[in-house]
């Protein structure tokens, strides 16, 4: 309701309450004037009237106010307190008590699929169950309710972290052995839990905290259940997460980003033959900053593309200037992050015309992309891969073997080249890794495709994929990525 409404509505309210009370105040004076003048009649009994009129005026309003009241502070799904009732209670808590509780944010996972596999009223029922169960694990004293849709609010009374995470657990279990569900499948719940710690504490804080820790848990994306605890090591993550964001904007226009190349030999002659394109952040005062910590973020907030067309166009100036020098080129792949796909004309928006500025060949540029995106969007890819094949780019399955379903994607999607896992040449199964990667040779060169082992380091998996006819090899055993300088006196030797 806007704002012109209600304010119509209240003054409707206030000239109806102020005739009643000129009514009401008539009557009055006339029972006075009647009383005192001795009158008989009807008049004399009026200040009767009158007491017991305003005796049930101020019940009505007592029992008006109170019903609105529990409305204001009732979840009309569940019927338990809501989330303004909640926040009320949490907020008076934590300014008398100043800490020894935990806040927890809850939610069911893949909800979402629930409704739409069934229909909403069903998933009223599921709310109702999982509300139920979370309320059948509360201590006295301690306050849960329905924040929205399929996520709720608890208080619970544990300073403790092991009896914290023990009630989690319990929380967990009596979601999961719900027995009288509507749907046929087991519910699995996200928690986050921040434990309050003064009364300079506020409620959007322990709000922020628990949902930080519940969406960036390491098992966030499972289907089963997961949960974490806010603490020292979470607070030092999104402090450093915060700053690689403010950064690196900054760090790309100050020339901080650079792009280092790994070669690839071919087997046969043990000859350098290409190198991969990869990206390295290298801070004046700190050196070189570690990729698991601030890719995972740049590949949440969309900024890997920006790293993508940086690295794509070092490619091209540095095959230009190799052209121009009269230095014989090697070809040179470059990632394709999946960030880029959720835009089907990406390439052709942003990628050809860096193309364009440069007289490069096509042949020697690779492009890679994982399989892992190829499973998610195979439909769009087989397409996409197609088109690129067809503008003369040649196109590369990176990390194949990691996914669920590498075969059927090799047999969909027409790549030219497939870059074997590097973690089927861990020690830890060596035969059984052995044995896959000779299949998958084998399959590949039945189908004209060519393979790269990526991750080899040692001379018997060299001999072994020499043996196999593995056509190329990447990994630490012939070269580390590596500056382009350094690179390039590689090439001079070779």
């Amino acid at each position: 309701m806007d704002i012109q409404k209600k304010k119509m509505i209240y003054r409707v309210r206030f000239f109806i309450f102020m005739a009643v009370n000129i009514g009401v105040l008539w009557f009055y004076l006339q029972s006075e004037h009647q009383y005192r003048t001795g009158e008989p009649g009807v008049w004399r009994l009026l200040p009767y009237f009158w007491f017991v009129l305003t005796i049930l005026w101020a019940v009505l309003v007592f029992h008006y106010q109170k019903l609105n009241l529990k409305n204001q502070n009732t979840d009309a799904l569940t019927g338990g307190l809501n989330e303004r009732a909640f926040r009320i209670a949490v907020e008076k808590r934590m300014k008398e008590c100043g800490g020894g509780e935990a806040f927890v944010v809850a939610d069911i996972k893949k909800f979402s699929r629930i409704e739409n596999w069934y229909d909403h009223a069903t998933g009223d029922q599921v709310l109702k169950k999982v509300y139920e169960a979370l309320h059948s694990c509360l201590k006295e004293q301690e306050l849960l309710c329905r924040a929205s849709a399929d996520q709720f609010y608890l208080l619970l009374k544990e300073s403790d972290s092991e009896k914290l995470l023990k009630r989690l657990l319990e929380l967990d279990d009596a979601v999961y052995f719900l027995n009288d569900l509507p749907i046929k499948e087991k519910l699995f719940i996200g928690m986050g839990a921040y434990q309050i710690k003064g009364k300079g504490d506020t409620f959007a804080h322990a709000v922020d905290c628990a949902n930080y820790c519940r969406k960036e848990s390491p098992d966030c994306h499972d289907r089963n259940s997961h949960l974490e605890i806010y603490g020292y090591t979470f607070q030092d993550y999104r402090d450093r997460d915060r700053r690689y964001h403010e950064q690196a904007e900054t760090a790309l226009n100050a020339g901080h980003f650079h792009m280092y190349l790994q070669p690839k030999y071919e087997l046969e002659q043990e000859s350098l033959a290409g190198a991969e394109a990869l990206f390295r952040w290298i801070d004046p005062e700190k050196g070189m900053l570690p990729l698991g910590e601030f890719m995972p973020l740049f590949e949440k907030n969309g900024f890997v593309r920006q790293i993508d067309y940086f690295i794509f166009e070092s490619a091209l100036q540095l095959l230009q200037k190799w052209l121009d020098s009269g230095v014989k080129p090697v070809k040179i792949s470059v990632n394709l992050s999946k960030s880029h796909f959720t835009n089907q004309e990406f390439f052709e928006n942003k990628f050809l015309p860096i193309y364009e500025k440069y007289n490069i060949p096509k042949e020697l540029l690779e492009f890679e992309i994982s399989e892992n995106t190829m499973l998610d969007g195979r439909g769009m890819l087989i397409g996409f891969v197609q088109k690129l094949k067809d503008m003369g780019f040649s196109c590369s399955m990176d990390d194949f073997g990691s996914g669920y379903s590498s075969l059927n994607t090799l047999k969909s999607i027409p790549v030219s080249t497939i870059k074997l896992d590097g973690r089927m040449f861990e020690e830890k199964e060596k035969e059984r890794g052995k044995i896959v990667s000779k299949g998958i040779i084998q399959i590949a060169r039945e189908l004209d495709i060519e393979v790269v082992a990526e991750g080899v380091e040692t001379r018997e998996y060299v001999d072994f994929l020499k043996e196999q006819k593995c056509d190329l090899i990447q990994g630490f055993y012939f070269g580390k990525p590596m500056p382009v300088e350094e690179f390039e006196k590689l090439m001079q030797g070779n």
